[in-house]
C-alpha cells in the first residue's frame, strides 16, 4: 500500500566527487565537489551559465560526467531513478490529464494499481492545498497551482532526493513566497535531501540549510556556507543582521564571478 504519511527519510546523502562535465569539448564543471548529509536543503547560486542546472542534471542522472562520479547512498548514478524526484522551472504537466491524473502518473507507472493510486494522488492534492482542483487540467490552473501539482508529482514517489530547478521563477513575488513556505512545510514533512538551483540570494538563505556559490564556468565550489538561522524562519527573517551578512557574502561573489565573465566576452570580442 502507498502511504503518504509523514516519515524520516535517512537515504538521500549524496556525493560529487571531483565531477567534469563537458559539451562538445567546453566544460561547463570543472573539478566541482560538495556532499550533502540526508534532509539537508541545499541552494545552488551563481552567475548565469555557471554550471547550476549542470549539477544538478548529473544528480538527477539526465547528464553522465565526463570524469569523477556523483553518488547516492554509495551507489554510482547511471541514469534517472525513482529515488531522485525532478521539478523544472515550467511545470512539465501532460495537459490532456488532469491535476489528480497528473500526481498519479508515477506511481502508475510504477505498476501501483488505478485505485490506490488515485487514493493516494488525492491525499497529496490536500497536502498541496489543491483540495476541489483535482479534476481540473493544467491550462485552467495559476503558475502557482500547476507548480504545485509538480511538486506533489515529484513527493509522492518519496523520493530520497527532489532536485528543483529554479522552481520558483516563472510566479510573481507574492506566489513565490507562499510557494516557498509550502515547499519548506512538506521538506519538514518527508525529510528529503532538496538541491535548489535559484538566481534569487533572497529566497536561497531563507531556504536553505546551505547555499553553494559556482564560480563563472566551468563552474567550481567558491563558497559552501552554512545558514545558521534558526527554523522555521519568518518571513520577516529577512531583516535580520545574519540573513542580511550572508546575502552580502554571496552577492559579493556572484558579482566578482560576474565580472569575469563580462571581462572575459570583452577581451574577446
Amino acid at each position: 500500500m502507498i502511504s503518504s504519511s509523514p516519515s524520516a527519510v535517512r537515504a538521500g546523502h549524496v556525493e560529487l566527487r571531483n565531477l567534469t562535465v563537458a559539451y562538445r569539448g567546453a566544460a561547463a564543471l570543472r573539478d566541482f565537489g560538495i556532499a550533502a548529509e540526508p534532509g539537508q536543503f541545499i541552494c545552488f547560486l551563481g552567475p548565469s551559465g555557471c554550471g547550476k542546472s549542470t549539477a544538478l542534471n548529473a544528480i538527477a542522472g539526465f547528464v553522465p560526467p565526463t570524469s569523477g562520479e556523483v553518488l547516492v547512498d554509495g551507489a554510482p548514478i547511471r541514469g534517472p531513478g525513482a529515488d531522485r524526484g525532478v521539478v523544472f522551472q515550467h511545470y512539465s504537466l501532460f495537459p490532456w490529464k488532469t491535476a489528480l491524473a497528473n500526481i498519479a502518473f508515477g506511481l502508475r507507472m510504477r505498476g501501483i494499481g488505478s485505485a490506490e493510486a488515485r487514493r493516494a494522488a488525492y491525499e497529496w492534492i490536500d497536502r498541496v492545498g489543491l483540495s476541489g482542483f483535482a479534476d481540473r487540467y493544467p491550462h485552467t490552473l495559476s503558475g502557482g497551482m500547476q507548480q504545485r501539482v509538480a511538486i506533489a508529482r515529484a513527493l509522492i514517489n518519496r523520493p530520497s532526493v527532489l532536485l528543483m530547478d529554479e522552481p520558483f521563477g516563472a510566479l510573481d513575488a507574492q506566489a513565490r513566497a507562499l510557494m516557498q513556505e509550502l515547499l519548506l512545510d512538506l521538506w519538514r514533512d518527508v525529510g528529503a535531501t532538496i538541491f535548489f538551483v535559484t538566481h534569487d540570494v533572497d529566497e536561497a538563505i531563507y531556504l536553505a540549510d546551505r547555499v553553494i556559490v559556482f564560480s563563472a564556468a566551468p563552474g567550481r565550489v567558491i563558497l559552501d556556507l552554512p545558514i545558521d538561522l534558526p527554523r522555521p524562519r519568518p518571513p520577516d527573517i529577512s531583516a535580520s543582521g545574519p540573513f542580511n551578512a550572508a546575502k552580502l557574502q554571496c552577492l559579493e561573489l556572484i558579482r566578482r564571478e560576474g565580472r569575469r565573465i563580462f571581462d572575459l566576452s570583452e577581451s574577446a570580442a
